[in-house]
């Protein structure tokens, strides 16, 4: 499993003074870019190479809010599933001792310049098959924060 801490930013929240529901999606994005970077998988992401990674389903479960200065803890787990990579997130924020959201997205490769579905490179397609997935989700222990 892949950790991620974030602060949440002023521009995170909206007039009543918490995350805007739009937010949370783009915070998960920044650990997915994140799990990427450390998996060595950069070139999946543009500009850096022929493919890119198109999400063709997202869902979140909202739970509790998070606040201005608040610092989160992204889980993030990923499976190859079919031809599609599933990656689901799950958002810690220790001041509640609470998760606060749950994500889930499907991804799948396209070719850069025409955005045509296509087949994960076999090197990526062993490195995701040997991670690992939890049986239950979030996990019943908290992450640890980064």
């Amino acid at each position: 499993m892949f950790f991620h801490r974030y602060r949440i930013q002023f521009y995170d929240t909206d007039a009543m003074q918490v995350v805007h529901h739009s937010n949370y999606v783009r915070i998960m994005e920044v650990a997915r870019v994140a799990w990427m970077r450390e998996l060595g998988l950069m070139k999946f992401h543009i500009p850096h190479g022929a493919q890119v990674l198109g999400v063709t389903h997202l869902d979140v479960k909202f739970l509790k809010p998070a606040l201005f200065d608040d610092e989160v803890c992204i889980g993030l787990e990923a499976r190859l599933n079919g031809a599609r990579l599933q990656i689901r997130y799950a958002m810690w924020l220790e001041r509640l001792g609470a998760f606060i959201a749950i994500g889930e997205t499907d991804l799948v490769p396209m070719v850069a310049a025409t955005l045509v579905p296509t087949r994960f490179p076999l090197e990526m397609r062993e490195r995701l098959r040997s991670l690992p997935w939890s049986d239950e989700w979030p996990m019943k222990s908290p992450p640890r924060m980064p």
